[in-house]
């Protein structure tokens, strides 16, 4: 019988309470802050970099504490947790998302660290340069849609009542009345509820419910096709059997969605059931791995046309981000302009009322 997503965030509690202890006493001695999204590609970049002129493991990260001063104390912490024999994943399981941890053991334990940083790095980095890009499209039309508030609010609160003393008629502009406030905190209560409900979902199921989203949805499949797929060709490439990639999986951390995954497709395939059926059950696994899995290639062939398919998916999927941030002022500058011509409506029109009275 298949096991529910909810048994899946489950793992024996005394591992997982003393795992969360010890997490706890390492971030209260100040030991442990997970890198941001800058710092991860700065360091995986330049790791990158260091590994593929010959630097060894040690060296690079010696290099990298000299380049990168603001993550000093980060680097010492790695380099100490190396020093008692534990491999590099490991090292920067603290520091990194579970995503990226199991994504650079799998290259690790592969022969594939430095492609895989060179991949993490780049992304990560076109990720940040993206947010920026956001936040200066966004500059400039909030501050419009900000003054434009101001000038809505002087215009009602200091030059409709002047006109209305001239005998104009006037253009109310719409308030928010009681019934409109009460519908606004039930609106606002059902968004609280609602995402407290989705963050206590198995990440399975969160991401299931995300992909449905118009917008994001599409972005979070392409996102997940291109990591399940470069995971994938790493795994197979290294000589596994597809029945042994999924015993390695089950192995991982219970919340990473790889585990989730494994023990998902274990339950279907024990049943009886065909990879297909599973493939369509979630949204984010990609249709391609129906067309790859079942041609009857190799392995290794099945590998480097995984390869080829996650650096296809990555291309597009930020030409798809380029495209929707490109929307973005357009979309903004069309509701100024809706907001522009209210305001004048509400100021021409009484003043119209009032030259048509006098004559």
């Amino acid at each position: 019988m298949m096991r529910s997503e909810k048994q899946l965030t489950t793992v024996w509690w005394p591992q997982r309470w003393l795992k969360d202890i010890r997490l706890a006493s390492w971030r209260k001695r100040g030991a442990i802050r997970q890198l941001s999204g800058p710092q991860t590609a700065q360091l995986f970049s330049l790791m990158a970099d260091v590994l593929t002129a010959g630097f060894s493991l040690r060296e690079g990260l010696n290099f990298a504490r000299v380049m990168l001063p603001k993550m000093h104390q980060t680097i010492a912490d790695i380099q100490n947790r190396l020093a008692q024999g534990i491999q590099f994943a490991e090292a920067m399981r603290p520091f990194v998302s579970v995503d990226c941890f199991y994504q650079i053991k799998i290259a690790e334990e592969n022969g594939e660290l430095i492609s895989v940083l060179t991949n993490l790095g780049n992304f990560l980095a076109v990720k940040v340069r993206q947010q920026q890009k956001i936040r200066a499209v966004l500059r400039y039309p909030m501050g419009i849609l900000i003054c434009l508030g101001l000038l809505i609010v002087a215009v009602k609160q200091l030059l409709l009542p002047e006109l209305s003393g001239l005998g104009a008629k006037q253009l109310l502009i719409p308030s928010i009345g009681w019934p409109l406030r009460v519908g606004l905190i039930f609106f606002i209560t059902g968004i609280i509820i609602v995402g407290w409900r989705f963050w206590h979902l198995p990440r399975l199921r969160q991401l299931q419910v995300s992909c449905k989203l118009p917008i994001i949805g599409p972005l979070l499949k392409m996102y997940w096709h291109y990591y399940l797929s470069l995971n994938l060709s790493l795994l197979l490439n290294s000589g596994m059997q597809s029945h042994d990639v999924m015993k390695l999986l089950q192995t991982y951390e219970a919340k990473s969605l790889l585990r989730q995954l494994a023990d998902q497709l274990n339950d279907h395939l024990m049943e009886g059931a065909k990879l297909n059926t599973f493939v369509d059950r979630y949204r984010f696994i990609p249709a391609t791995f129906k067309v790859f899995f079942n041609k009857g290639l190799s392995n290794r062939e099945i590998a480097k046309d995984l390869k080829v398919d996650a650096q296809l998916t990555y291309h597009r999927l930020f030409n798809r981000i380029e495209g929707l941030i490109g929307l973005i002022q357009p979309l903004l500058f069309g509701v100024i302009g809706l907001g522009i011509v209210g305001v004048y409506l509400s100021i021409l029109l009484p003043l119209y009322h009032t030259i048509g009275g006098l004559s």
